[in-house]
């Protein structure tokens, strides 16, 4: 298999997911998380990203995985503030 780059990898197990487990996964399982193995097109579910995680690494070591938040558009919310008295960069 050629390399991939992260968003090719992306790409690919959000297709996986929205062929094969959107619809179950959206209707039950709402919330948890899925790693996606491009390689194999199995998915592994756990309640928190590390429970996904850990399966998929187990279940395949050497896969492209890719990890989702069931029914979210993005696996993590990332925000950054500052306050007045301190200054940050990103």
């Amino acid at each position: 298999m050629s390399r991939r780059t992260p968003a090719e990898i992306a790409t690919a197990a959000e297709k996986i997911y929205d062929e094969n487990y959107r619809n179950e996964f959206e209707r039950k399982y709402r919330d948890h998380h899925v790693v996606i193995d491009v390689k194999t097109g199995e998915a592994y579910r756990g309640r928190w990203p590390e429970e996904a995680m850990q399966a998929a690494i187990e279940a395949a070591p050497k896969g492209l995985l890719h990890l989702i938040r069931i029914g979210s558009p993005g696996a993590f919310r990332v925000s950054y503030t500052t306050g007045n008295a301190h200054t940050r960069a990103l």
